[in-house]
């Protein structure tokens, strides 16, 4: 999943999984928990349905928050997560030629993935291979929640393609381990080191071009060609004041000119003002947005000076700064970090 890509449409998978953990095991009401966490409540009795990246967000944010105390039925959540249910992604990777292809497929298809690490595929010359998940965009209290359900989400994704045959060697994971890890432990055929630097799915020499038991280029090719058209469609359907707002917010880059932006939003810029007026916002509105929750975020590091949040922000002076942040939130910016604190 990539929060850059808030519109693709995803199967209704994880919230099923994820419904049924709260519902059977902890009692929680769905309809009351989707209101909690800002989801339109939506009914998942009847036959297989879709629903959009931010609100699969919304649903682990809120799942997360729900099983805080129930951490070891994180990873038993993963196992469920079989491959034939990720829909058209889940087809282009069972129909892949050798298991190399197949990790390709997932990781260049990730947006259409339900996990919020990024992971990219890896391979040498005596057939062994690799999955390298970085998790540095990661919120730390989604941290332990994802790397845990990626544990068995992953491992039962390679045993579904692989109709389990053994192709691990071993797996790091960059996270401690599940409470009940010494009754988990039996669900993996490789050992699994915890606390590790990264996280990495490393495979067998060999391995990488081992035949998948439903290999058929043809429908691979097939398959591939629609997740492209889901994740056009994803992106065409986005408002333009979304797709900006992330633009906007990806590290430095909520400094760039209208002109920039346009561009790398596929539009011209007298286009973009068009789009952003008929969505009620202007361009100089979301810039000024983008800048005020930056600042927001810097200011709860008390180590960062008014000054350098000033500059960090794109602000020449801190005097403009401090006028700036007054408007935006009624108080000085030093009056804001002293109340976050208290």
């Amino acid at each position: 999943m990539n929060s850059n890509i808030p519109f693709a449409a995803l199967p209704d998978l994880s919230a099923r999984i994820m419904r049924h953990a709260l519902t059977n095991e902890l009692n929680v009401n769905w309809e009351n928990f989707c209101t909690y966490n800002h989801l339109k409540p939506f009914s998942l009795d009847g036959g297989a349905t879709e629903l959009l990246a931010q609100d699969e967000l919304l649903l682990q944010q809120g799942f997360v928050e729900t099983t805080a105390n129930h951490p070891n039925l994180w990873f038993d959540v993963g196992l469920r997560y079989r491959s034939i249910k990720y829909g058209t992604l889940g087809l282009a990777m069972m129909t892949a030629r050798t298991l190399i292809e197949a990790l390709d497929v997932a990781c260049r298809y990730q947006a259409l993935t339900y996990s919020l690490i990024n992971y990219r595929s890896v391979h040498t010359a005596n057939g062994a291979c690799a999955l390298i998940g970085d998790d540095s965009d990661l919120p730390a209290h989604l941290r332990n929640f994802t790397q845990h359900r990626d544990l068995g989400a992953i491992r039962t994704l390679i045993s579904d393609l692989m109709a389990g045959q053994t192709v691990l060697e071993r797996v790091t994971v960059s996270a401690p381990p599940p409470v009940n890890w010494a009754a988990l432990e039996k669900a993996f055929p490789c050992p699994v080191e915890f606390d590790a630097d990264r996280t990495q799915w490393i495979f067998l020499p060999g391995t990488a071009n081992r035949p998948l038991p439903l290999a058929d280029g043809e429908l691979s090719s097939l398959y591939s060609t629609r997740c492209d058209g889901l994740l056009g469609k994803a992106r065409a359907d986005a408002p333009v004041t979304q797709r900006l707002a992330i633009l906007l917010g990806a590290g430095s880059e909520h400094f760039l000119s209208a002109g920039e932006a346009a561009r790398r939003l596929a539009l011209s810029e007298r286009t973009l003002h068009r789009r952003l007026a008929e969505e009620g916002t202007r361009f100089s509105t979301l810039v000024d947005e983008a800048r005020y929750r930056q600042a927001r975020a810097l200011l709860a590091d008390r180590r960062m000076t008014i000054e350098t949040i000033a500059f960090a922000v794109g602000f020449a002076e801190p005097s403009s700064f401090s006028r700036a942040f007054k408007r935006w939130s009624g108080m000085g910016a030093l009056e804001y970090r002293r109340q976050q604190i208290d």
